[in-house]
């Protein structure tokens, strides 16, 4: 009765009741992915190191580099002058500036903590001014969020 009144079909009906309530559903998902996907966690560290690196070259003066994921790329033993950062491997005279390999288009001050309540250690990234104020050994407020799932920690931050 409602369907002859409205000129409604069958095709209409779903049409209409996916159009309602989609987005409803979309919504649901999302807070349902913020809420389960990562945890708000602060806590002390100490302050086991700082670094600063240097901003990259402008792409056009980066000299030709290899992906490291190309088919030929084969496995090697490091080099004596060659040390191991982050995953990276560089030269030493090399670390922090301009053209390490971790070198972004600015410049980054960054402090590595370890916390105190678990022991992780992870890297935070810090504005200079609060990175020329910390020492070695100095104790801070982090705060970070951690992958549920994963524990990999996202958005650290000097509070």
């Amino acid at each position: 009765m409602l369907r002859a009144k409205l000129g409604l079909t069958r095709s209409n009906q779903v049409t209409e009741m996916l159009r309602t309530s989609a987005p409803r559903c979309v919504v649901a998902v999302f807070l349902i992915i913020a809420v389960t996907g990562c945890e708000k966690k602060r806590g002390e560290a100490v302050v086991i190191a700082k670094e600063h690196i240097d901003a990259a070259l402008p792409t056009a003066e980066t000299p030709n580099a290899q992906s490291a994921t190309t088919p030929e790329a084969e496995l090697r033993p490091m080099a004596d002058d060659e040390i191991a950062v982050d995953g990276y491997v560089m030269k030493p005279e090399v670390r922090g500036t301009s053209r390490d390999p971790r070198a972004l288009k600015d410049e980054q001050w960054i402090v590595k903590v370890r916390m105190l309540d678990d022991g992780r250690t992870f890297q935070v990234p810090a504005d200079q001014g609060k990175w020329e104020k910390l020492r070695e050994n100095d104790r801070i407020k982090v705060r970070y969020r951690t992958g549920k799932y994963t524990g990999t920690v996202w958005a650290a931050e000097i509070e």
